[in-house]
């Protein structure tokens, strides 16, 4: 066992159940033996983008962390992204988990099931459809991962909160699942749950409630255009060797006009942190450390047919065990309960879709280093007065995956310098005749990817400064002139400063670490009359913590951060909000609008 993956270990004998190391190190049992098998535990850690206007360089935040503080519990999970709006309208409430336990002691079952059936008051139209999550745990227990399926599709994927102690810790999750209705209109069956493992080690139990509202749309409150038809899957991984995986599309619509790919990745084992990959060379350099290798630069590569469609990348998300377990705490990462999805506009292959026949969509992740969860879900848009539509892909630049180019610069002390570049234009176009005439769209795609990892300490520290960021435009026309259009833009920036150079052994140790983090994101429609934004915002966290093992005793536990969020919420109404934390207690929560 590598020095991190014994690291790793003792978080877990006291209490503190730390993720994977940098490295990305696979969690092992307390007792120091593997982690049982097919249960999945997460990781990981980062740091991005520069510090809200005014603050000194390592914030506040920063300066107040202790090294000879161990934290007395901490309060709830609390976010700086702006809560989800509720329409003022007549709604219905359905549950579908009550105070659910996830593999309880008793040997009851991980996941909940059932139908789901639209409630008889309210039928739609819906202005908006929302799934509540609250969870509890407390006691001993690693990060988990849980998901729902509903018709198949998964609605939500997500990670969970680490318990700190004893005393319960509860958090809400909140999510849209409005772009769904098409499902939800009929009944349909659901499995959910958190996978967890329950033992006189692992006590935390995650004790989940589950809830479905649906508000009904008013003359105040219309309902969204939304998908005509929705063809979602479970997860699936795609692993080393079998780096892609298959998603069949039959029975589609004949009179598509309009067609999305939504991916959400979740990379585990040694790609949890997959943003700390060094390439192999330099992995094999530091033997002792136990690095992951392959690199860092990740992307989910679709294809339609064998037919290189785009790419999207992912969101670096940490979760609540990664690194140094109290950098999470109560501040988790961005992104942590609900994994972000990505989405790719394939509106130019809608010709080819509308065939009649069946259809292979694949998403391949290239230079995966261990196992990566794929959720794929096409969202379909339909001609409303037309049986029957045709077209076909009439300009086709797309590189079936990137290739980045990487740079390897000595530093002193027999360290490395690791440089590693990829970059994508890609370019689709097609055409589909409609009632409405001809639509020509075009979608043209960029991304850029840097990652400047310093690794230092005999491959027991790393440096990390790494940014992705893109745009995606769609066009369509008819007759030269544009009907609709639409560009997202993002950006990912990220930088992590993670220290176990102060390691002995399992009860001699020290872990530090500084995480910043931001999700910059601004999204526009147009149609004939100009562009409107439709999203925009900036969700920054910049976070410290420290562990540190003294002769089998703990001699420091402490966590602090900073959050911010700028921008609007969910119904274009400016919205900003400011977190302030330290011993793992929250100093100031201020939101205003």
């Amino acid at each position: 066992m590598s020095v991190l993956r014994r690291v790793v270990v003792v978080g877990a004998l006291v209490g503190l159940l730390a993720g994977g190391g940098i490295a990305g190190a696979v969690q092992a049992a307390p007792s120091g033996g593997p982690a049982p098998a097919g249960v999945a535990s997460t990781g990981g850690s980062e740091r991005a983008g520069s510090a809200p206007q005014g603050a000194a360089p390592g914030g506040a935040a920063a300066r107040s962390t202790a090294p000879g503080y161990v934290e007395d519990g901490t309060d709830d999970p609390v976010v700086a992204a702006p809560p989800l709006s509720r329409p003022d309208t007549r709604h219905c409430t359905v549950t579908l988990a009550k105070e659910f336990d996830s593999n309880a002691p008793d040997g009851s079952q991980q996941f909940y099931t059932g139908t789901l059936t639209p409630p008889a008051r309210c039928r739609g139209p819906w202005a908006k459809v929302v799934l509540d999550q609250t969870v509890t745990v407390s006691g001993r227990q690693y990060d988990r991962s849980g998901s729902l399926t509903i018709g198949g599709t998964e609605v939500w994927f997500g990670t969970t909160e680490e318990p700190s102690g004893p005393v319960a810790t509860t958090y809400h999750v909140a999510t849209d699942v409005t772009r769904f209705a098409a499902l939800l209109r009929s009944s349909q069956p659901f499995r959910g749950g958190i996978g967890n493992y329950v033992s006189d080690v692992y006590t935390g139990n995650y004790r989940q409630t589950v809830t479905l509202t649906y508000y009904l749309a008013d003359r105040h409150h219309p309902a969204p255009t939304t998908p005509d038809a929705v063809r979602g899957f479970p997860s699936r991984q795609a692993k080393p060797g079998a780096n892609t995986v298959h998603f069949g599309l039959s029975e589609l619509p004949r009179n598509l006009t309009r067609a999305y790919v939504e991916v959400t990745l979740k990379g585990n084992g040694c790609d949890e942190q997959w943003f700390a990959g060094v390439p192999d060379d330099v992995a094999a350099k530091y033997p002792n450390a136990g690095m992951c290798g392959h690199g860092p630069y990740r992307e989910a590569a679709v294809a339609l047919d064998g037919t290189a469609a785009g790419a999207v990348t992912t969101f670096p998300h940490i979760y609540s065990g990664g690194i140094v377990p109290t950098l999470w705490r109560p501040v988790p990462a961005i992104g942590t309960f609900a994994l972000y999805p990505e989405t790719l506009d394939v509106t130019p292959f809608v010709g080819r879709l509308v065939d009649g026949d069946s259809h292979d969509l694949t998403v391949t992740v290239p230079g995966a280093d261990d196992r990566w969860d794929v959720v794929a879900t096409v969202l379909l848009y339909t001609d409303h007065h037309a049986a029957r539509t045709s077209g076909a892909l009439t300009a086709h630049r797309v590189a079936p995956i990137a290739h980045p180019t990487t740079t390897e610069q000595p530093l002193s002390g027999n360290g490395t310098r690791v440089d590693v570049r990829a970059s994508r234009n890609d370019v689709t176009a097609g055409y589909v005749d409609t009632s409405a005439g001809r639509v020509r769209t075009t979608v043209r795609s960029t991304l850029s990817y840097r990652n400047v990892d310093d690794v230092t300490a005999a491959g027991m520290a790393q440096s990390i400064e790494q940014t992705v960021s893109g745009r995606q435009r769609s066009t369509s026309t008819v007759d030269g002139h544009r009907v609709a259009a639409s560009r997202h833009d993002f950006c990912y920036p990220l930088s992590v400063d993670y220290s176990a150079a102060a390691y002995t052994d399992d009860q001699n140790f020290s872990l530090t670490g500084t995480v910043e983090m931001a999700r910059v994101v601004r999204t526009a429609a147009a149609g004939r009359r100009g562009w409107q934004t439709t999203e925009r915002g900036r969700e920054w966290l910049r976070s410290t913590g420290i562990l540190t093992r003294t002769d089998g005793v703990t001699t420091a536990s402490d966590g602090s951060s900073r959050s911010t969020y700028d921008g609007l919420d969910d119904v274009g109404r400016p919205y900003h909000h400011r977190i302030v934390t330290d011993h793992g207690r929250i100093l100031s929560d201020v939101a205003h609008r």
